[in-house]
């Protein structure tokens, strides 16, 4: 089994566990669910493609995050946009769902993982493929239905028999309300 692969199963394993966790039942949460929605702005810069320029986008998340004393355990689900410079003027939509584990209360360092499928357009043959992501990001909470914060992360989208790797990393702010 190549390493690639090896990473994927642990990615899809790890954001199965987070979205299931998170979705539980509230009877088994007692009640320490919060439904969050986030908006991500980023900019993008390709990982090794001296073709393609950097760029930007963004992504929508929703998601249950559950509460555990230190621990904020967030399953969620989301769409992203990124849009790259360069002569082929290659844009990438995706949907995604994963999850999130942050330590803390006010401030808050986190990892996260998603996987999904993606979308890669351009002036060229356009291309579905799967794809995931790995992360981290440090929130504040402003209030107590406010969080901001900014990320960094890794994209792989995989290869396809139309196509190649196209690897990009992320780094932007995001804002987060939590009802």
């Amino acid at each position: 089994m190549s390493a690639w692969r090896r990473v994927l199963r642990l990615a899809l394993t790890l954001a199965t566990v987070c979205c299931g966790l998170s979705l539980a039942p509230a009877a088994l949460a007692n009640n320490l669910e919060k439904t969050e929605i986030a908006l991500d702005l980023d900019f993008v810069n390709p990982v090794a493609k001296s073709s393609v320029d950097a760029g930007g986008g963004g992504a929508l998340r929703v998601g249950q995050q559950l509460d555990l004393v230190a621990l904020s355990l967030t399953g969620e689900f989301g769409l992203g946009y990124h849009s790259f410079g360069g002569a082929a003027e290659p844009r990438d939509y995706t949907a995604f769902a994963g999850g999130r584990l942050a330590i803390g209360k006010i401030l808050e360092p986190g990892v996260f993982v998603h996987v999904g499928a993606s979308r890669l357009v351009g002036n060229f043959v356009s291309t579905w493929a799967p794809m995931m992501d790995l992360g981290l990001s440090l929130d504040l909470t402003v209030f107590p239905l406010v969080d901001i914060g900014l990320h960094g992360t890794y994209v792989h989208r995989f290869p396809t028999t139309e196509g190649s790797v196209f690897r990009y990393m992320i780094v932007g702010p995001h804002v987060a309300l939590m009802f």
